[in-house]
């Protein structure tokens, strides 16, 4: 007895049903990719987070300094916990394709700056995580919100000294622009204000932690100042809306200070005129 053959329509009904699988599975799988590679950061976020409690506890409980001396020194936080981790990778993003330098005779790997000609850095200070570093790692002086900063000197913390280490946050990741790598420190009281419906398109420090929404969506991850890691969101920031100014939680500095106060968001960002 002759084997039936298939028909050209019935080869072109499997065909478009194989289509219409792989157009249903591959988002599928790639969100599935996308959820690991956070996985993969949230676990070298955590590194990170216990890299600095080991660095505070060898220094009498004092927070990490941000950096030292220059751009081309090791001597960022990065380069003083990295002795405890001893990992460079978990240092940049897995959401992102880690930036490759170029090779100085001098200086070795070097990331020129394509916003600020002339300008090179080492890895430790392009890394895809940034320092809390007026929340966490020192303070200014001043008596409030509307005077921050106003003090001569800044002055390292204490984690003894914060009143809630686990709220306080002490590393997140950042974007620097469109860019494969951020910069490693953020000011706190800038990026709590961000412009929620916009992407900057050079550095500003009001966007370094909100614009890292392009690979993390609406949940971000962050190391704290006890040692855990965890998620937060969209609730932590004071929103002001360029395009829709109507939907802005605030437009002036006085009603970005009230805002911070009123929705407790100071224990999470840190004070930058208190020790605590």
């Amino acid at each position: 007895m002759k084997s039936r053959a298939f028909t050209l329509i019935e080869l072109l009904v499997v065909i478009a049903i194989i289509a219409i699988l792989a157009a249903i599975l591959f988002p599928v799988f790639a969100q599935a990719k996308q959820s690991a590679k956070v996985t993969s950061s949230l676990s070298g976020i955590k590194q990170m987070a216990l890299g600095l409690n080991i660095y505070s506890a060898d220094y009498d409980d004092m927070a990490v300094h941000d950096y030292g001396t220059n751009y081309l020194a090791e001597d960022t936080w990065v380069g003083d916990i990295y002795p405890y981790v001893k990992n460079r990778g978990i240092f940049f993003d897995k959401t992102i394709a880690e930036p490759k330098g170029t090779q100085d005779p001098v200086n070795g790997e070097i990331f020129p700056d394509p916003f600020y000609p002339g300008f090179n850095y080492k890895w430790q200070w392009i890394t895809n995580f940034s320092l809390n570093v007026d929340g966490y790692s020192r303070y200014f002086g001043g008596t409030d919100c509307l005077t921050a900063f106003s003090g001569s000197t800044d002055q390292v913390r204490s984690l003894s000294g914060i009143e809630d280490v686990s709220s306080r946050l002490a590393v997140t990741p950042t974007r620097y622009a469109n860019l494969n790598y951020s910069w490693m420190r953020f000011y706190a009281y800038d990026a709590a204000w961000p412009t929620m419906d916009r992407y900057a398109s050079g550095f500003s420090w009001y966007q370094l932690v909100w614009d890292a929404r392009r690979q993390y969506g609406n949940r971000f991850i962050g190391a704290f100042a006890d040692g855990h890691a965890g998620k937060f969101g969209k609730e932590k920031f004071v929103g002001y809306y360029a395009d829709t100014p109507s939907q802005s939680e605030a437009t002036t500095t006085a009603q970005y200070c009230a805002a911070m106060e009123r929705n407790g968001r100071w224990a999470f960002w840190g004070k930058p005129w208190q020790a605590n």
